[in-house]
């Protein structure tokens, strides 16, 4: 690492900004420093504040200028959930804390972590100042958004939801729903570099983000995401995110995030045979199962006998509609019940446990955290802080 001395520096006065080819940051009081590493990157560290009024804060980025607006300060900051995710920088501003941390990698790829709390409703108005296109992923890992593009259309990420999208216009607007914890992740290449590290060659569905000229196009694809999507989305807020090789290993995992999300858009239909009409009802009857028993034996061989059909044939039944395994499907659909109960405040951590068929609390802790990224007693304070 090639640190510069000089790049250390306290900074003041208000309109004062920080600027490099990343981030413009509009700064009150901060100490500024500055790290050149070996591999291009380079890491922009702020301690300070933040200039904003009381209705609205604003981070310029290169890549979107961002602006919440209509956001309104928290009653007591005492009961705002700390923070887990670590790097970054703390947002603690109206109606709103939490982290977020932008990494730009040597590769030319962009790297965006976000956790926050939000207490109100508002929208995020994202001005883009490009100069070629770009294409971004985004997934939830927990918490809901929305997005509005200039031409009208909105789409809904979920955590059961994954996003190709390129949007060169400005005027997106990101919506959040107040009393929900987020945990979002963005990772975007511009178009260019990304063709280059396929060889010059992009898979031919991209052609749908790639073939038009930079200008006004506007264009976002949302669908399922896959078990192994879902795990590196993970990664990148669990322990793989700490130590002194985070930086390296956060950016083998968006790489590995951002090779699976192409993949798994550009075969979303390969190799898919048509399921025939009493096959699509055993589905349907075998998933009602899964949601009304997820504290039962939950085995495929059960379930299969059940719908009459071979263990291999369900699994391929359930990979085609849901792209997950059976035994995923019923492990995601066991989580997702779970965090909605603890989220609801009415059942202790164990009983919850017991619900989706977990006969030791340890293990189930140990498969929420991996799912959400946190404890489950975390998720349950959090439901109790908001009835009080």
């Amino acid at each position: 690492m090639v640190h510069d001395p000089a790049s250390l520096q306290d900074v003041s006065g208000p309109g004062w900004a920080a600027t490099c080819p990343l981030a413009c940051y509009v700064i009150q009081t901060a100490r500024v420093e500055i790290r050149h590493f070996e591999n291009h990157i380079t890491l922009i560290s702020f301690s300070g504040l933040l200039s904003f009024s009381n209705t609205a804060w604003q981070l310029n980025d290169s890549r979107p200028d961002l602006t919440m607006k209509d956001a309104s300060p928290i009653d007591n900051p005492a009961l705002a959930i700390p923070s887990d995710m670590d790097g970054g920088q703390t947002l603690d501003l109206p109606g709103i804390r939490g982290r977020m941390e932008c990494l730009e990698f040597a590769s030319g790829m962009v790297l965006y972590r976000m956790e926050y709390e939000t207490r109100e409703d508002c929208s995020v108005p994202v001005q883009h100042s490009l100069s070629e296109p770009w294409l971004g992923a985004a997934m939830p890992l927990q918490g809901q958004l929305a997005f509005s593009h200039p031409c009208g259309r909105t789409y809904t990420l979920t955590p059961e939801s994954a996003m190709l999208k390129r949007v060169d216009t400005s005027g997106k607007q990101v919506h959040l729903s107040g009393g929900q914890l987020v945990r979002h992740i963005e990772i975007a290449s511009p178009l260019a570099a990304l063709k280059a590290r396929f060889g010059e060659e992009l898979p031919e569905r991209l052609a749908l983000f790639s073939d038009a000229p930079f200008g006004e196009f506007q264009l976002a694809q949302s669908f399922s995401p896959s078990q192994r999507l879902r795990q590196l989305a993970s990664n990148l807020f669990d322990g793989h995110a700490r130590g002194s090789a985070r930086l390296l290993k956060l950016e083998g995992i968006a790489n590995l995030f951002m090779a699976e999300i192409i993949e798994l858009f550009c075969n979303e239909d390969a190799g898919e045979d048509r399921i025939i009409v009493w096959e699509q009802q055993a589905l349907a009857d075998i998933i009602s199962y899964i949601e009304t028993h997820l504290d039962g034996a939950l085995t495929i061989v059960h379930l299969a006998t059940m719908a009459g059909l071979s263990e291999s044939r369900l699994d391929q039944l359930f990979r085609q509609k849901f792209q997950l395994s059976c035994a995923d499907y019923v492990r995601n659909e066991r989580m997702a019940a779970a965090h909605r109960w603890l989220e609801s405040s009415k059942l202790s951590v164990k009983d919850v446990a017991a619900r989706i068929g977990y006969n030791h609390v340890s293990n189930f802790s140990r498969a929420y955290r991996a799912r959400f990224g946190e404890t489950p007693a975390r998720t349950l304070r959090r439901g109790l802080t908001k009835t009080l």
